[in-house]
């Protein structure tokens, strides 16, 4: 199973801070986004090998310091398209299991090690917050995800996805056709979850829940702020178990 960090993103509502940086470079607490996911996967048992971040805008410096850290490639199609193209090019170089990870989430640990190999695609949602216009809500039927957007009414919607999912090999076909479709279409415009929106006509994704665990996602400089209160917070929660765990 690989793990692949999107990280081909300007965010360019954090410029000035992404003038000249990938946002997974963006700093929260003097690390770069992508090194606080590469320490959380290292915390849960993954192996570096295992861990692919993929680039695009700013790649060079994403490059540059990553090497000899994980494996990183370049997306060519990153400014062509939003992140749909990203995860078509995982899937294009990646013959295996894939967990998806946005590289602007800040999560702690335990979510980290909700991703598993498994026959069914899923996807980790917080079904405790009140998710407002902005973010991606999740609509359920029958236990299963069949709507990732985030026009879903709040009264509708059983949680918000958090941008950790995961696509089997045996899929791997299959979203690769679902996305070459959308391409021939025109619809560069679209985000991956528009494609699981075509996957959940025929194959219903499973909903992880991570409700109460701490996590954040960055998109704005006031997002920027909340995720260096998150941040803080779990490294205090990390320093109080290794104390725990000394005494012990």
């Amino acid at each position: 199973m690989k793990f692949v960090i999107l990280a081909a993103g300007e965010g360019k509502r954090l410029k000035p801070l992404t003038n000249d940086r990938p946002k997974a470079m963006v700093e929260v607490l003097g690390k770069p986004l992508v090194q606080w996911q590469i320490e959380a996967l290292d915390s849960v048992g993954v192996p570096r090998d295992n861990v692919v971040v993929i680039g695009g805008f700013g790649y060079d410096k994403l490059k540059e310091f990553l090497t000899g850290k994980v494996q990183v490639l370049y997306n060519p199609y990153w400014s062509v398209a939003n992140n749909v193209l990203t995860v078509y090019y995982a899937l294009e170089q990646l013959d295996d299991d894939i967990a998806i990870i946005n590289s602007d989430v800040i999560a702690e640990e335990a979510i980290y090690a909700l991703l598993h190999v498994d026959n069914e695609p899923y996807a980790v949602l917080d079904g405790g917050v009140n998710a407002a216009e902005e973010e991606m809500k999740v609509k359920l039927e029958n236990g299963k995800i069949v709507l990732f957007s985030k026009l879903i009414d709040p009264s509708e919607s059983s949680g918000e996805y958090i941008g950790l999912s995961y696509v089997p090999r045996r899929l791997r076909g299959k979203m690769l056709s679902i996305i070459e479709g959308m391409w021939n279409r025109g619809e560069l415009d679209k985000w991956y979850e528009d494609a699981f929106n075509i996957l959940c006509q025929t194959v219903p994704m499973t909903p992880i829940f991570c409700t109460g665990m701490l996590w954040t996602e960055i998109d704005t400089h006031e997002d920027l702020e909340r995720a260096k209160q998150i941040a803080a917070q779990l490294q205090e929660k990390k320093e109080k178990e290794k104390v725990e765990g000394d005494v012990q």
